[in-house]
Formats: C-alpha cells, sequence, structure tokens
C-alpha cells in the first residue's frame, strides 16, 4: 500500500494504490497537508467493498458491494465540522463487470488497483458542515474568508 500527493498551488493530485481505505487514507493526506477544505473534481480508479448510500425520508438506505467496481467518477467536497475536524462528503458513480452502473454517497470503499483523483483547494472560501436546524443533517455552509 502507498500514496502519492503532489500539491501545486491550489491544485492536489494524488494516486492511492491496492489496499487503500479509501477515505480514511484521503483525510489523512489531506490533513497532513494541512487542507481543511476542498473540491473533489476527479477521481477514477477502481474499488472494492464499498457502500454506497441513497438518502430517503428515513435515512440513508446503504447497499454494500465486495467485488471489484470501476471507478467512473467521484465529487464532492471536504469539509470543516465544528469541532475542527475534516469532513469528506464524496458521491461516487461506479460499473460493475456486466456494466451495470450503482452511485450514491459514498460511505466507503477499498482501492482495487488504483485510485487517482484531482481537487481543488479554493482560495478566500472555507466550507463548513454545520447542524441547521436541531436535529437535521449536517449542511454545506461556504463562507467568505476575510484578509
Amino acid at each position: 500500500m502507498g500514496s502519492t500527493l503532489v500539491r501545486s498551488g491550489n491544485i492536489i493530485s494524488l494516486r492511492l494504490e491496492d489496499g487503500s481505505d479509501l477515505l480514511p487514507e484521503l483525510k489523512h493526506l489531506l490533513e497532513k497537508e494541512g487542507v481543511k477544505g476542498a473540491v473533489i473534481l476527479s477521481a477514477i480508479g477502481m474499488l472494492r467493498n464499498f457502500t454506497i448510500g441513497w438518502l430517503g425520508p428515513e435515512g440513508y438506505v446503504k447497499k454494500e458491494y465486495n467485488e471489484p467496481y470501476e471507478l467512473l467518477s467521484i465529487s464532492g467536497t471536504v469539509n470543516i465540522m465544528e469541532d475542527g475536524g475534516v469532513f469528506i462528503h464524496p458521491h461516487a458513480a461506479l460499473s460493475g463487470r456486466d456494466h451495470s452502473t450503482v452511485g450514491g454517497h459514498l460511505f466507503s470503499g477499498v482501492v482495487h488497483n488504483t485510485l487517482e483523483a484531482v481537487l481543488l483547494v479554493p482560495e478566500g472560501v472555507s466550507y463548513y458542515r454545520k447542524e441547521l436546524e436541531e436535529g437535521g443533517y449536517k449542511k454545506f455552509c461556504p463562507q467568505r474568508e476575510e484578509n
């Protein structure tokens, strides 16, 4: 297992190797780089042992997939939680061996073969995740940062 991260200005390019636990590894790399907010522009590769969900009125309906799937895309945001921690909010589309496509909120996944991603770290804006209504889901709250 391993990873490669290269940062140039506000662009982060990274590659994760087979067996990497995607979201914890991404969180670790971003924290190590001092990044608390970002936009996931693109991610492709393969995942196995992943869980995706669909948000219904009763909460998330989750489904686990163990076989390798081709990762068609991940998009989403990296946010700062109220406690200062990092929260990754990814959505993914994946294709199975039979070319069927599944997608939704990505809760977990293990890299199969490789995964490559590009992220944008915004300048002058921070992304927070806050509870706006009691008992509700934490919402995306972008804020302009003053110099």
